[in-house]
């Protein structure tokens, strides 16, 4: 069996998802093997996508959200969550945030997500808010996002791991990553063979850690690290199928 791990935007879904895609993935689960995607987005935001799929009359086998944090199953119940429990170094990582003049965050505890005002105080307090399955932040600027993430790597490493995507951040629990996801999913299938595509920086733990493609709209340093590239996610499987990767 083989499993694709797929990041979804700007990889899968390249201003909009082509017949091409469709077609190429549907044939590639229908030999038996698995398709899903693998997400910074929060749970919320990938049941979305999951519906904007199905919309689109294309199904998967699983959704990898929250930067592994948690596995939706193909019809959209969770089968597994990893948290982190709310406390004061959260508040410390919202002041760095605020400082660095971050324009949104959300803290995410799986199925609920608490919005915060950047400007104004934490609207629950700590208690409340429970666990964490990640926390996403967004900058104007990617030098802020860079600098939140160093702040977290350095500072909050017991509680929290964070990834730079542009301007964004997305933090999961500590230990928690896409590789990390992937393998938790790919744990059900004994000796499957996994392959990870993806077109932006948060995506390069899985293209280093598995066989890999980059789309050709990938960042420059995104494809210096995977060891394929393709045009689209047909191009992918049609090597893979044939056995060439």
């Amino acid at each position: 069996m083989k499993i694709i791990a797929s990041d979804y935007d700007g990889t899968l879904n390249n201003h909009g998802i082509s017949e091409a895609d469709k077609n190429a993935i549907t044939a590639f689960r229908n030999a038996g093997n698995k398709f899903g995607i693998v997400t910074g987005r929060c749970t919320e935001q990938a049941l979305w996508v999951m519906y904007d799929l199905r919309k689109a009359q294309l199904e998967v086998d699983f959704i990898i959200c929250c930067t592994g944090a948690v596995i939706l199953n193909s019809d959209g119940s969770v089968s597994q969550k990893k948290t982190a429990k709310a406390n004061n170094d959260l508040k410390k990582l919202v002041d760095k945030a605020r400082e660095l003049g971050v324009m949104s965050m959300n803290i995410n505890n799986c199925l609920k997500a608490t919005f915060l005002d950047p400007k104004n105080k934490i609207p629950i307090s700590i208690d409340e808010i429970g666990e964490i399955t990640q926390i996403n932040c967004w900058f104007e600027s990617e030098d802020k996002a860079r600098e939140l993430c160093q702040f977290v790597n350095k500072e909050l490493s017991h509680l929290l791991n964070a990834y730079q995507n542009g301007g964004s951040v997305d933090i999961p629990p500590a230990g928690v990553s896409k590789v990390s996801g992937i393998y938790d999913y790919a744990r059900q299938f004994d000796g499957a063979k996994i392959y990870s595509v993806g077109d932006n920086t948060n995506d390069i733990p899985m293209l280093t850690e598995f066989e890999s493609y980059a789309v050709s709209n990938a960042k420059e340093s995104v494809k210096a690290v995977a060891k394929h590239s393709c045009d689209r996610i047909a191009d992918m499987i049609e090597d893979i199928m044939k056995g060439s990767k």
